[in-house]
């Protein structure tokens, strides 16, 4: 393994951070329900710079670069490395399918034909796919009916899991037969993402050059800006996002390159300076930081919940805001109760690996 000085990630650095999950979250929901009370208005599919996609991609950057940050900082092990990431996935994505299923259930008896627009059949054989992160190899894609952006948390999956094998490695040439195969067995699809979550791990591990903060946060800024033109003027390359043959990485290249601009702010992003994360105002936007995870694997059904119970009025501008703010609500009180459940995720986990006592949460 690669003996490199960890990063301090404090103050100012980590508030940034935290900010782009938020900023990226909340695009996400805003807009996917946009999208569906405003149809005429939502981003033409032939063009360029779909905004919710857009945030995965930081997802998967913010994910390669907190993946580095606690394998080099935090170093356990391969097995305290498994538990931890199983039990994070696990803890959100699990109760995330039985919440999906039971307002299916509720759909279906208040509006079936809503429920029958999402549907695609075989819709518990997508639950177990999903359940196990196997809903995205190779080219099919099967998420559950009324979730479909639990795509993106099977490629997380495979990532951790690939570079898990990678990381800890014994040495010698068998030591890579174990990653080889996780690749192999995660398909086209996922691998040709994964430069974009490998653009943020080189993003953190890569020396930070030598710029006083001040500069550094304005190239900072003009990396975010510059990520932003490419997600509006680069088209579809090869194919667009969506469809086969590898449905939400058609647009692979373009995502590269897209990745590449964001994983460079946060190579340059300054770090340790000003403001302590004991702050009060910094723990609070860390905390509202960490529910953006179930806000991602929740909001959707939850709009589609909304719709069912209270109706739908196309281009009422009131009534999204209602569906906005209602949904912003649930999904962060849901997200309080599946963050109280985690430690029972993380006992299981280490029953199963057999992993040490004493852990830090990570």
């Amino acid at each position: 393994m690669l003996n490199i000085k960890p990063r301090v990630i404090i103050g100012n650095s980590s508030i940034f951070l935290d900010a782009l999950r938020i900023g990226a979250a909340l695009t996400v929901l805003y807009i996917h329900a946009f999208d569906r009370w405003f149809p005429t208005l939502a981003h033409p599919q032939y063009e360029p710079g779909e905004p919710s996609h857009a945030a995965v991609i930081i997802f998967f950057v913010l994910s390669g670069y907190v993946i580095a940050h606690t394998t080099i900082s935090r170093n356990r092990g391969a097995v305290m490395y498994a538990q931890a990431r199983l039990s994070r996935l696990c803890s959100i994505v699990i109760p995330a399918l039985a919440i999906t299923a039971v307002i299916a259930f509720i759909v279906k008896q208040t509006d079936p034909q809503l429920l029958a627009i999402h549907s695609r059949g075989y819709d518990w054989v997508r639950y177990i796919a999903s359940g196990l992160f196997v809903n995205e190899l190779w080219l099919f894609s099967a998420a559950p009916p009324l979730n479909g952006s639990l795509w993106s948390l099977s490629f997380e999956f495979w990532y951790y899991a690939i570079f898990g094998l990678w990381f800890f490695r014994k040495g010698g040439w068998k030591s890579f037969l174990l990653p080889v195969a996780a690749v192999l067995i995660a398909g086209p699809k996922i691998v040709v993402m994964m430069p974009v979550w490998l653009a943020g791990y080189l993003a953190y591990i890569l020396p930070r050059p030598s710029l006083k903060t001040a500069t550094a946060w304005l190239f900072v800024l003009l990396g975010l800006f510059v990520a932003w033109l490419a997600v509006t003027y680069i088209p579809f390359i090869p194919y667009r996002i969506g469809y086969k043959p590898l449905y939400y990485a058609n647009q692979f290249v373009t995502d590269w390159i897209v990745g590449l601009f964001v994983a460079a702010t946060l190579w340059i992003l300054p770090t340790g300076d000003h403001l302590s994360t004991e702050h009060k105002f910094a723990n609070v936007f860390r905390k509202a930081a960490d529910l953006t995870f179930p806000l991602y694997v929740l909001h959707f059904p939850l709009l589609v919940l909304w719709r069912a119970l209270f109706g739908y009025k196309a281009y009422d501008t009131a009534q999204l805001w209602q569906a906005l703010i209602s949904v912003l609500i649930v999904a962060s009180l849901l997200g309080v109760l599946l963050e109280m459940q985690r430690p029972l995720w993380t006992r299981f986990f280490k029953q199963v690996l057999g992993a040490p006592k004493s852990t830090g949460k990570s």
